[in-house]
């Protein structure tokens, strides 16, 4: 068997696919990151080990770009003197996301693409965002999304996106020093009808309210 490595010509030639493009306009919402690695780019996730399903499911997502199964990542903090551990895996580095990171990205920063109000339409999209970023309230049904990696601008971009695209309201709170989007009660059965179809089991208990 041929063996692919990163980054090569055999590697350069596998393409998204239409399901992980709307997949990775989630995971790059949320808690995915594109790096450079060779001459082009990869996609790396990583989750915490409570989370170690949902990681491995979307490594099955992407399985057909990546070249070895998620591996548990052990790193010390030698200023606290704890141990932390997660689940990593990474994708191929391929001339596509490449192209993507160029309109994700600018100075190392994650930026949104300016037309995100036209790719980020798929509730496949939503529910990987909610999955990753999304916690609902404890004692209504709301939910929060964490937006601190965006700008206030590009936040309101995305309620933009929010509201055109799957009709849902949302404004904007203060919970310590940053900024969230907040889908109040009133919109969140609509929010539930939209992502609970395309929700990992491991994720369900997001949108559950007891």
């Amino acid at each position: 068997m041929q063996n692919i490595k990163e980054g090569n010509t055999v590697g350069s030639q596998r393409n998204l696919t239409h399901r992980q493009q709307k997949l990775l306009i989630g995971i790059l919402l949320g808690d995915g990151c594109l790096e450079k690695n060779g001459n082009n780019v990869r996609l790396r996730i990583e989750h915490g080990v409570s989370q170690r399903e949902y990681l491995q499911w979307k490594y099955e997502e992407f399985r057909s770009l990546s070249p070895s199964p998620p591996r548990l990542v052990i790193q010390k903090d030698r200023r606290r003197g704890k141990i932390y551990k997660k689940w990593h895996f990474s994708t191929y580095s391929l001339p596509e996301l490449t192209s993507i990171w160029r309109r994700w990205y600018s100075h190392g920063r994650k930026k949104l693409p300016e037309d995100i109000i036209n790719e980020f339409c798929s509730p496949l999209s939503l529910a990987v965002w909610i999955m990753d970023d999304g916690y609902r309230r404890n004692d209504c049904r709301a939910m929060r999304i964490n937006c601190e990696a965006f700008t206030m601008a590009e936040q309101k971009v995305l309620q933009k996106c929010l509201k055109r695209n799957f009709q849902l309201v949302s404004s904007l709170h203060k919970k310590g020093k940053f900024w969230n989007i907040y889908i109040p009660a009133s919109e969140f059965k609509k929010l539930v009808e939209l992502i609970k179809p395309h929700l990992h089991q491991s994720m369900v208990y997001k949108v559950r309210f007891l």
